[in-house]
């Protein structure tokens, strides 16, 4: 029987290849701590269902299944729970208020280098970009199968 978990990931838009990230100042200093979207969520949902749901309740964007994909999942220390990754695909960027307070920008992952993460959250991004490389040169495989 799985305990509560985590569910963690990032928007991805197919039209400017950029990632929405949340923004938070830090405590006692100048800098932001960049991180995923991310929440708690109850040994009755499944992973994938409550990253929507989190998305939904968070920044009010029905996401659409067939649009959220699986980037891995592992137990994360900090939180002592499971954590599972997950990306979902949008078509155009839009803009958001905020996600729980805090500033929501869109990332180039040229850009990731140069932000200041957890190390969790900082394996989480570069994985997913990978997740999103192999999946796009997969994709233009099939279209070159398919001419």
């Amino acid at each position: 029987m799985q305990t509560s978990f985590y569910a963690s990931g990032f928007l991805y838009s197919l039209k400017t290849h950029r990632i929405l990230l949340i923004k938070s100042q830090q405590q006692n200093s100048s800098d932001f701590l960049w991180s995923t979207i991310e929440g708690e969520c109850s040994k009755d949902e499944e992973a994938q269902a409550a990253f929507q749901r989190i998305v939904s309740e968070s920044l009010n964007l029905e996401l659409k299944p067939k649009n959220i994909y699986p980037i891995y999942d592992y137990f994360h220390d900090g939180k002592d729970k499971i954590n599972y990754v997950f990306y979902a695909e949008i078509k155009t960027p839009r803009e958001f208020e905020s996600f729980k307070g805090s500033a929501v920008s869109w990332v180039a992952f040229g850009e990731i280098s140069k932000l200041l993460f957890t190390e969790h959250t900082k394996q989480d991004v570069i994985v997913g970009e990978r997740v999103i490389n192999a999946k796009w040169r997969e994709d233009e495989a099939g279209k070159t199968e398919n001419s």
